[in-house]
């Protein structure tokens, strides 16, 4: 008669007063180093999908660090003080002995940058192989003058940097390189610093990541150059601005959604059995061709 009564009125028992019986706050953490980069809305997916299917009880929340350290600092501190099941950190900025801090205090996993630890579990993307498979497309096309526009220093930018700079350099061609950054405004500087530099601009551009790469088309395109006619353009990420009218970019494709559902396959692992190390996964970026690159 109970569980009839229960079913006519819909009940569901409160997430609270499960928590406060069995100790477990039934919350997972997520915290973004940055709320306007649009990759990590990919990966949130990812986590949020496998959650829901195979974490029954677990809300995942979501708070920001805005590039800085300070604020993902805290970010940390609230979820640990709120007793998370699991935290993530997505293009984190704290230091390695930080994130470790954090990882003894409750299941942790970076995606999005590279460190060794069997105290977190860290998803990334391969970014050496896919530095060098963005170059060499250009390169197959015929381009030589190849500039980059860096990512000014976030996750992965360095890696992208070192391993474009390696493949023009065996491929006999000169690194042409201005800063960026991982935002339309940062891609945007500096394709107007290769415009204004003297002698021939570049045929090919490789941006940091796919934001970048649209703050350069537009640059371009206002200056009066067609893309792909005028300068080939490839980005990194592959968000789901890129495939549309009239961006239509080719770009590296990198699993943002399998980086997210490994993560909390992970950490919900761990969350069972404190036992288990953590995990370093090293994801496979793939080549996307749309119409932003071509031969010459």
């Amino acid at each position: 008669a109970v569980d009839e009564a229960i079913e006519e009125l819909g009940y569901r028992p409160s997430a609270m007063a499960r928590s406060l019986v069995s100790r477990h706050s039934g919350v997972g953490g997520m915290i973004t180093s940055n709320a306007h980069d649009v990759f990590y809305a990919d990966v949130v997916a990812g986590v949020s999908s496998y959650v829901n299917e195979h974490s029954e009880g677990i809300v995942p929340l979501i708070l920001h660090g805005n590039n800085n350290v300070e604020e993902e600092m805290l970010a940390a501190r609230r979820f640990l003080e709120l007793r998370a099941e699991w935290l993530m950190l997505m293009g984190s900025a704290l230091t390695d002995t930080t994130i470790e801090g954090i990882g003894r205090e409750t299941p942790t996993a970076v995606i999005g940058r590279w460190f060794e630890s069997d105290v977190v579990d860290v998803i990334v993307n391969d970014d050496r192989a896919g530095a060098i498979m963005a170059t060499n497309h250009l390169l197959d096309l015929g381009h030589r003058r190849i500039a980059h526009i860096t990512g000014g220093g976030g996750n992965g930018s360095r890696t992208r940097e070192k391993y474009y700079r390696r493949a023009m350099e065996e491929a006999g061609c000169e690194p042409l390189v201005v800063e960026g950054t991982y935002l339309q405004p940062g891609g945007a500087r500096g394709a107007q610093e290769l415009l204004d530099a003297p002698g021939p601009p570049p045929t090919a551009i490789f941006a940091a990541n796919d934001l970048a790469a649209i703050g350069a088309m537009d640059v371009f395109r206002r200056a009066g150059r067609v893309v792909p006619d005028d300068v080939s353009i490839i980005g990194y990420d592959d968000i789901a601005w890129a495939g549309l009218e009239p961006i239509d970019l080719t770009t590296i494709n990198q699993p943002s959604r399998q980086m997210g559902e490994t993560a909390a396959r992970l950490v919900g692992k761990r969350r069972d059995d404190s036992n288990l190390r953590g995990q370093q996964v090293l994801l496979e970026p793939k080549l996307v061709v749309r119409s932003s690159t071509r031969a010459i």
